[in-house]
């Protein structure tokens, strides 16, 4: 058999990140975590019940923001070494005494909230003039006084957070620890498969028997999971509807939007939109390389693949920092900076192993690193992945000159300087070669991987979200079978009558973690909506735009999602960016048509 995952411990050390930049050892970190208890403690005694006068909220907020930088450090060294380690105990125990501490620290400092939020309003604007370092955090206290519950209903909110969080992590136990996926046949060979190994490699492989093999294959082990996961994920819903209930929100999908700080018509323009008028180009797209691959018939197996190209060559890590430098390079020297930093302290895990997490993702500490997780195939398709974790990297960097009170912004414009690092890599190398063939190979990867998975995948799981949140509020009943039929029903809208999509389409929806972070999916297209905007100013404009794009990321939290837009020269507020991008995508396809 080929293709078998190494363990974590067969990995070569400069493939892996460096979580020890955080704590030396284990036992520096307990030591910090029993530091961090006896502060949480400490601020409760100073502070709970006293919260009346300038001065002492002031006091708070500054003991406050030391809890929360030290929490993140705590949080960050216990969790992302078993992020890519599921199996490993050791690590497993690690975490689990930060959880302990967490569960009990959680209600001990959140009373900071529902004690600010029961003062008049008139006082706490007088707090936001008076202390502009912290204008957003007290913006997002007024915003959530309306649906504020009685303080001690808050604190037993608080209480039960770790069991509101317990789906997510039964999702990650049946997906990394009980899934196992059975060999398949490919060209004479027998495969290994995994969640790694499918979603990295063979979906997106140009031999079709291993795509479509490996593809039957995963998708009957999702199946024997199907309603232990249906399950977890409703259960997960479950606890959302309720406290959406107790804060008095009409429906679920506005309780999720109101902490991104976003109306549901701009929620509802991504996927419509999307649905009718993207799909035509999408549509067109998938046909031109099917033609091109010579293959018989598209089925939901071949959707991903890019064309066939001889430019398609593998480019190691370390070749790749220098490629990301030359294309990312315009963003600045202190960006590029943060791009050297990245590869030369270890902050990226590269490594591809048994038990490591599926996909890609950024985790920035407010006072240290970017760790980004990727499991490399060395194709253009993971360069992209890199550029895009490097974009939320550069993102979060510059942030900090925010408190970190008011460091993150709204989901709504969070995959904006990720995804506008992957348009611009592919401005840039469309822009310094001309040839046909290298051309017609960067447009189909720029599509294939930018735009199909920021702007349909994402988006047919919003579409997804949306139907499963509207039928439950409207108390219909749910299970695996019933998820399986909407996810079906969304992906064959979609794609219209032209492709074969067969039944094991509609398991999809299990792959997907981000259905445990609220309405996260539909912000990837509205990401790249501002992405797309801001690569074609930083294009065709760079002296000016420039400097206005990092001072744009700079704001972090300052500013809500659409005023971050605006910030960047880009207004939300109408459809014109989204429908502009959907033509960019139109065009590009018009041009591959011209060049193969």
């Amino acid at each position: 058999m080929t293709n078998a995952m190494p363990k974590r411990q067969e990995i070569d050390v400069q493939l892996t990140w460096d979580t020890d930049i955080l704590f030396p050892t284990p036992d520096n970190y307990k030591e910090n975590l029993a530091a961090y208890a006896k502060q949480v403690t400490a601020f409760e005694s100073n502070y709970k019940g006293k919260l009346t006068d300038k001065d002492t909220i002031v006091s708070a907020l500054t003991e406050y923001e030391k809890i929360v930088i030290l929490d993140s450090r705590l949080s960050h060294y216990a969790f992302l070494p078993l992020e890519v380690d599921k199996m490993n105990t050791e690590l497993a125990s690690l975490a689990n005494e930060y959880d302990l501490v967490s569960a009990k620290a959680r209600p001990q400092r959140d009373f900071l909230y529902s004690e600010l939020g029961q003062l008049d309003e008139a006082f706490l604007l007088e707090l936001k003039e008076e202390q502009p370092q912290w204008a957003a955090f007290f913006d997002a206290i007024l915003r959530d006084k309306p649906h504020q519950l009685h303080p001690l209903q808050e604190e037993l909110l608080s209480n039960f957070a770790p069991t509101f969080g317990q789906p997510y992590n039964n999702y990650g136990v049946t997906k990394f620890e009980d899934m196992t996926f059975e060999n398949f046949e490919a060209n004479g060979e027998t495969l290994g498969n995994s969640y790694v190994l499918f979603e990295n490699d063979y979906e997106l492989s140009h031999d079709t028997e291993i795509r479509r093999n490996s593809a039957a294959g995963f998708y009957s082990t999702l199946k024997k999971y199907k309603n232990t996961t249906a399950a977890t994920y409703l259960s997960h819903i479950k606890n959302e509807q309720i406290e959406a209930r107790l804060r008095g929100f009409d429906n679920t999908i506005d309780f999720l939007l109101h902490s991104q700080n976003v109306s549901r018509d701009l929620f509802d323009r991504q996927i419509d939109v999307i649905m009718k008028e993207l799909a035509p180009h999408m549509r067109r797209y998938v046909k031109l390389v099917a033609k091109a691959h010579g293959l018989d018939k598209i089925t939901h197996a071949d959707l991903k693949i890019s064309l066939p190209s001889e430019y398609n060559q593998r480019i190691t890590p370390e070749e790749s920092k220098q490629f990301l430098i030359d294309c990312l390079g315009i963003l600045g020297e202190d960006y590029v900076k943060m791009i050297e930093q990245s590869f030369d302290e270890r902050w990226i895990d590269f490594a591809q192993n048994e038990g490591k997490a599926t996909g890609g993702f950024c985790a920035t500490l407010y006072d240290g690193p970017s760790y980004i997780l990727l499991s490399w195939t060395g194709l253009m398709n993971e360069v992209l992945v890199l550029a895009h974790e490097l974009g939320h990297a550069g993102h979060f960097q510059l942030a900090k000159k925010q408190s970190v009170l008011s460091y993150d912004p709204s989901l709504y414009f969070i995959e904006a300087p990720s995804t506008a690092n992957e348009v611009l890599t592919c401005n840039t190398l469309l822009k310094n070669n001309q040839d046909p063939g290298f051309q017609a190979y960067l447009i189909s990867e720029l599509i294939s991987r930018t735009y199909f998975h920021n702007m349909v995948t994402h988006l047919l799981e919003a579409a997804f979200q949306r139907e499963v949140y509207t039928r439950l509020d409207n108390e219909e009943y749910l299970n695996g079978d019933i998820l399986c039929q909407i996810k079906l029903d969304v992906i064959k809208e979609f794609w219209g009558k032209d492709f074969e999509i067969g039944d094991d389409a509609g398991l999809i929806w299990m792959r997907q973690p981000h259905y445990y972070i609220g309405l996260y999916p539909y912000t990837y297209s509205a990401g790249l909506t501002i992405g797309t905007a801001m690569a074609k100013q930083l294009e065709e404009h760079p002296e000016e735009v420039v400097e206005k794009w990092l001072e744009t990321l700079s704001l972090g939290a300052s500013l809500s999602a659409q005023d971050l837009a605006k910030h960047a020269g880009v207004d939300v507020t109408t459809d014109q960016p989204l429908k502009e991008t959907i033509a960019y995508v139109g065009s590009l396809v018009d041009k591959l048509e011209t060049l193969i």
